[in-house]
């Protein structure tokens, strides 16, 4: 479940820029901690329990958003016990136009992944392009109304305050090599939370043009005006994993 966890967390930052409106959300700088736990679970899983945290920071670097994810979890089943830790980086242009993820993963017991690459959308005289360099080099194209999760996570804000309540969008992150996914969204009525609105999201993950009737992933989150998710479900059929916000703090800004 990891790597479609760190999609939706690289989401929840900000791009301004060529995409950026008026009334476009203004997003938070942050550091936030969640706690990991096992929700529902069909006992045929051979789940018995999920433990871990994230660590989520997202910094403004003038031209560019960069976040960083580092994940531990364990994962305890019937026929023993699994751990994972990662550290996933993503930079994206403030544009919205460019974007690089790196991605570094330990499955205990005994595996090492390593993926990297970068990606640009595409524009009046060129196509959009996925370069991927790790663990194999290899190009790609990229559908032209693909965007990056900066931008799709402004273009869900913005349209849910405008009293849109089903979206969809192409996205790519980089959580799954080259992979695109189609991903629709229902909005629900906003809540009061810390004095902004909180967004019930609900957002399901389809790979592009793929042929799954079944979305990969279903995730609810609870997502504030400012772009800091409260609370995220992710719900893969026979099982569910939650996190709930322990630790939270704002980063200061730039200067730029």
């Amino acid at each position: 479940m990891r790597k479609t966890f760190v999609a939706l967390a690289s989401a929840t930052t900000v791009a301004v820029g060529a995409f950026t409106s008026a009334g476009a959300a203004e997003l938070l700088a942050h550091r936030a901690v969640y706690e990991m736990s096992l929700g529902e679970n069909d006992q045929q899983t051979g789940l018995l329990d999920v433990r871990g945290g994230l660590l989520l920071e997202v910094e403004d670097r003038c031209e560019t958003w960069t976040v960083r994810q580092k994940l531990a979890m364990q994962v305890t089943r019937d026929d023993g016990v699994f751990s994972t830790t990662s550290t996933f980086d993503s930079y994206e242009a403030k544009d919205g136009t460019w974007y690089r993820f790196d991605d570094e993963t330990f499955h205990e017991p005994g595996r090492h992944e390593v993926s990297s690459g970068e990606a640009t959308v595409a524009d009046e005289t060129r196509s959009g392009r996925i370069a991927i360099e790790d663990p194999e080099p290899s190009r790609h194209n990229m559908p032209d109304e693909a965007m990056f999760p900066m931008v799709h996570m402004v273009d869900l804000l913005e349209r849910a305050a405008d009293g849109e309540r089903f979206m969809s969008h192409i996205v790519f992150d980089g959580t799954e090599g080259a992979v695109v996914y189609d991903i629709t969204t229902l909005v629900g009525q906003p809540v009061e939370s810390n004095g902004m609105n909180a967004w019930p999201m609900h957002l399901a993950f389809f790979e592009h043009e793929g042929t799954e009737d079944q979305p990969t992933v279903e995730i609810s989150v609870l997502l504030r005006d400012d772009g800091v998710a409260e609370e995220i479900t992710y719900d893969y059929g026979d099982f569910s994993i939650e996190l709930a916000m322990l630790e939270f703090e704002e980063i200061a800004g730039s200067g730029c």
